[in-house]
């Protein structure tokens, strides 16, 4: 506990310190080094279940994903498009002993690309349907959106961890995480909505200024509630990636982060969390 508390100490740490001096630039480049990581092991599990992807042409489509469409917006559909046209056509390269193989490559290989950057990158599209830029000073709308879901989606993680060690005694899903509890659950809900509110609270109350919010409204009310939202999918997300691991055999998807595991354990809380924060945007937009 005290490893991983220390790791995400570290990491909150230069994400913020990245964050602050880069703004929306320094959030895509960390989002998108995540995201790649994270694809790279989601085909390393895959590959232990027997299905072995091209991890060549997934992981050049997916590191180019992000900034693409963080540079060009609305790009990241037509990023998806062509490595999936350019992926498919290069069985034709192969020698026919070979080309079999490739083809069924194809399907774990466009599996980790939307699973894991095309949902990812919807961080981006956050950024840009809130179209409220950072300054000098000032968090934009979107880049305080996106910090606010990540956030949110993390403490369903830490809601659950703690309130599931101190009073978890119903299984929630004994056949994919056994530790995972009822109780947990509802302590990651509450912290999650707790902290949905608070963040809205204290950037209104008590420290205004630091988010520039446009022509915005985001009440803590509004905080709490949606924060809920966030929280389900974070768990339907974590538990995706347990039923993953679980069927590879793997307690962690692998040993970056002391204390916490690989990237895939960071990120899978925020992987549906993501187009979950984005789609609440949109029908949160004045």
């Amino acid at each position: 506990m005290i490893l991983r508390t220390l790791s995400t100490l570290f990491l909150w740490s230069i994400i913020g310190g990245v964050v602050y001096l880069l703004k929306e630039v320094g959030a895509m480049w960390i989002l998108n080094l995540c995201a790649t990581l994270t694809l790279f092991e989601i085909y390393t599990i895959l590959g232990r279940l027997g299905y072995a992807a091209n991890r060549m042409s997934g992981l050049i489509t997916g590191g180019c994903m992000i900034p693409l469409s963080f540079y060009f917006e609305g790009s990241g559909m037509d990023v998806l498009a062509i490595g999936a046209l350019l992926s498919s056509s290069a069985c034709v390269l192969f020698p026919q002993a070979q080309r079999g193989m490739y083809i069924k490559r194809l399907m774990p290989t466009f599996f980790g690309l939307l699973f894991v950057t095309f949902l990812l990158h919807y961080f981006v599209r956050i950024i840009q349907f809130a179209d409220v830029p950072s300054e000098k000073g000032t968090l934009g709308f979107g880049l305080f959106f996106c910090l606010w879901v990540v956030i949110v989606a993390k403490f369903s993680d830490i809601g659950a961890l703690l309130v599931g060690k101190a009073i978890g005694r119903t299984k929630m899903a004994p056949s994919i995480s056994p530790g995972k509890t009822v109780e947990g659950l509802i302590g990651g809900l509450a912290a999650s909505a707790g902290i949905g509110a608070l963040i809205p609270w204290l950037l209104s109350v008590q420290s205004s200024g630091i988010v520039s919010y446009g022509d915005w409204i985001f009440s803590p009310t509004q905080g709490a509630i949606w924060g809920s939202l966030i929280a389900i999918s974070a768990v339907i997300g974590d538990l995706i990636a347990s039923v993953l691991k679980r069927l590879a055999g793997m307690k962690d998807s692998g040993g970056a982060i002391p204390g916490i595991g690989g990237l895939l354990d960071l990120t899978d809380s925020l992987i549906l969390a993501a187009p979950t924060g984005y789609f609440v945007l949109v029908f949160i937009q004045p």
